[in-house]
């Protein structure tokens, strides 16, 4: 009884009728930001220099 009930969920599921508009198209949300992101008074900070992890050379060899 309880795989004949979770059958009839599931067809019921998959026969549903639901209305999307008039074209049959759902309409994709529209993105409202403006890239590059300012803040208004913000001091202008420079991103910090990337530091070597290393303070010997590697050498590579070929």
């Amino acid at each position: 009884m309880i795989f004949a009930v979770v059958a009839l969920a599931v067809v019921g599921m998959g026969n549903s009728n639901i209305s999307t508009g008039g074209n049959g198209k759902t309409p994709r949300p529209q993105s409202t930001v403006q890239y590059p992101i300012r803040f208004e008074g913000a001091p202008a900070e420079r991103a910090p220099r990337p530091r070597p992890t290393v303070s010997y050379p590697i050498r590579w060899q070929r």
